[in-house]
C-alpha cells in the first residue's frame, strides 16, 4: 500500500471519529443541562390547615420534607416557589391568600402546640437551623427566629442554601390561626428546585471534546470543497 493509501485512510477515519467525538459531546453537553435542570424539580401540595407553629385553634401538624429523600445535601443551593393560594377564613370560593414560611431543622421533631399564638416562632422546632442567604434577605422576609418567608404579599421565591446539620425542612402556610384554612382546589403548593451546580461537567472538558469535533470536522469540509472546486 502505497503512503498516500495510506495517509488517506487514516485522514478519514480520524475525521469519522472526530464527527462521532463531536456528536457525542453535543449530546452529552445536552445531556448534563437537562440532568442538572431536573436534578430537582418538584412540587408538594401543603396543607393550609397545618403549622408548625402554636397558634390560637387546633391544627393538624407540619409533616417535615426530608432533605436526604430528596436528594439535597448541605451546602445545596435551592429554590422555593409557592404555587396557588387558599382561603385564610373558612370561604371556599375566596381563595386569595398565599404567604407561606419555612424552617430548615437538624431532626424531624415537632413538639405539641402550647393552644396559643406566641408569635413565629420555632418553639415547637427545637432542632431548627437559619437559613443561609447568599444574597441577603428582602426586607421582611427573614425573621430572627430561624424562619423565613417563602411568599408574602410583595414577593414570591426564596433562594437558600442548605445549612450544616439541616435534615429537614418544616413548610407551612404563613397565619396566627389555622383551623379555618380552606384550599378546595388543592392548588396551594411548594416548589422545591435544586439549582446547585456540583453535578454539571467540568467546562474545560466539554469545550475540549466540542473543539476536537469541529475543528476535523471543518478539515473534512475544507477538503471536500477542494475537490469541487
Amino acid at each position: 500500500m502505497s503512503a498516500f493509501l495510506k495517509n488517506q485512510k487514516i485522514y478519514k477515519l480520524f475525521t469519522k471519529l472526530s464527527i462521532v467525538t463531536a456528536k457525542t459531546a453535543f449530546n452529552l453537553v445536552l445531556l448534563f443541562k437537562i440532568d442538572s435542570a431536573q436534578a430537582l424539580a418538584a412540587k408538594f401540595n401543603i396543607d393550609p390547615s397545618a403549622s408548625f407553629i402554636s397558634s390560637y385553634t387546633f391544627s393538624p401538624d407540619s409533616v417535615p420534607f426530608s432533605l436526604t429523600d430528596l436528594g439535597i445535601n448541605s451546602g445545596d443551593t435551592i429554590k422555593l416557589e409557592r404555587f396557588g393560594s387558599f382561603s385564610p377564613f373558612g370561604d371556599p370560593t375566596d381563595e386569595y391568600f398565599g404567604s407561606m414560611w419555612a424552617t430548615f431543622s437538624a431532626d424531624n421533631r415537632l413538639l405539641p402546640s402550647s393552644g396559643e399564638y406566641e408569635g413565629a416562632t420555632t418553639d415547637r422546632v427545637p432542632s431548627a437551623i437559619n437559613a443561609i442567604f447568599t444574597n441577603g434577605c428582602l426586607p421582611s422576609q427573614c425573621l430572627d427566629n430561624s424562619i423565613f418567608y417563602i411568599s408574602r404579599g410583595d414577593f414570591n421565591g426564596a433562594v437558600v442554601q442548605v445549612p450544616i446539620d439541616a435534615k429537614f425542612i418544616f413548610i407551612g402556610a404563613a397565619d396566627s390561626s389555622f383551623a379555618d384554612n380552606v384550599d378546595l382546589n388543592k392548588d396551594f403548593a411548594v416548589g422545591i428546585n435544586s439549582i446547585s451546580t456540583d453535578s454539571i461537567p467540568e467546562p474545560d472538558f466539554m469545550s475540549g471534546l466540542l473543539a476536537f469535533g469541529v475543528y476535523a470536522t471543518g478539515l473534512q469540509f475544507l477538503r471536500n470543497r477542494k475537490k469541487v472546486f
